[in-house]
């Protein structure tokens, strides 16, 4: 069966494919609508600092908007809403938080474990514009500060009123699949040592995403790439992309690392990475991420865990 056909379908229950939380209509802008939104009680703010975003150490620390006091400095953006609530951020310094009873700050890859769904989408949406507003703070025209705009989600230069929106980075991330239905995995530099995935690589200008994946795959492992099929999506806001998942057609298995990026290469039959992963000498992504879904799909169903653990 040719991989176009046997993959044809997007993959079902992808985490953050589908979001609950309405977006804003930055079109229509409406300089009085974060005050409109923070004067109301059913308003929550949530709060992210260089630390981190406010927890309860299980959910996100939400202050209700009445009660919420902008201090200088700190910026605002209007998430959406949902179930009736509007949320809010406030990018904020956590020094000036220190009075709260926030249990700790913790990191995306945390809230990934401890969260809720809703308030994991969330904190996507959160961490991927205050990333844009934190580093786009100059107008790339004349080199003057900006000033928010459009409910937070633009910047508009103090000096020649050109406006800045947030960017996303297309990325790439594809399961290959060699003519023995074995898949492609790969041990890259930055994880760690039992840690292999699926292969990624970012959009280069001018790009399509079938070519992005044929040039990404080869560059990373000497493997040429037939038939590119899409599976779906997920919003990765470190620093700010868009994960946009393949099953890709491998016509070679010879496999040579980049050596840069990629450190370690192997095809894994379906009985070896079960073998692999119980035996826990290696591991693989796990729970919301992509690569996760991509390889499960591939599998065919739940991936075991090591059974030393």
């Amino acid at each position: 069966m040719a991989l176009a056909e046997k993959y044809q379908t997007s993959i079902t229950g992808l985490p953050f494919a589908q979001a609950r939380i309405e977006r804003p209509l930055t079109e229509r802008p409406n300089p009085e609508l974060l005050n409109e939104k923070l004067s109301r009680s059913s308003t929550k703010v949530m709060l992210i600092s260089e630390l981190g975003t406010a927890s309860t150490g299980t959910e996100l620390f939400f202050i209700d908007g009445p009660s919420y006091t902008t201090r200088d400095g700190e910026r605002q953006v209007y998430l959406g809403s949902c179930d009736s609530k509007d949320y809010v951020l406030a990018i904020v310094a956590s020094v000036q938080y220190s009075h709260l009873n926030i249990q700790r700050w913790i990191s995306l890859r945390e809230a990934f474990a401890v969260l809720p769904e809703l308030q994991t989408e969330l904190i996507i949406e959160a961490q991927a514009i205050s990333n844009w507003i934190r580093t786009e703070r100059f107008c790339p025209q004349c080199g003057s500060e900006v000033r928010a705009s459009t409910f937070g989600w633009g910047q508009r230069c103090v000096e020649n009123e050109h406006e800045l929106f947030p960017r996303t980075d297309p990325a790439i991330i594809a399961s290959v699949i060699d003519q023995q239905d074995r898949i492609l995995l790969g041990a890259n530099a930055n994880f760690r040592s039992d840690m292999y995935s699926v292969l990624a690589g970012f959009v280069e200008a001018g790009e399509s995403l079938e070519s992005a994946v044929r040039r990404e795959i080869f560059e990373e492992s000497g493997v040429h790439i037939g038939e590119v099929a899409y599976r779906g999506s997920q919003p990765w806001p470190l620093p700010r992309s868009l994960m946009l998942g393949f099953a890709a057609e491998a016509l070679s298995e010879d496999l040579i690392p980049d050596g840069a990026e990629i450190k370690d290469l192997r095809w894994f039959s379906r009985d070896e990475l079960r073998d692999a992963l119980e035996s826990g000498t290696i591991e693989i992504p796990r729970g919301v991420s992509i690569a996760h879904a991509l390889i499960r799909s591939w599998y065919g169903e739940s991936l075991p865990e090591a059974l030393n653990k």
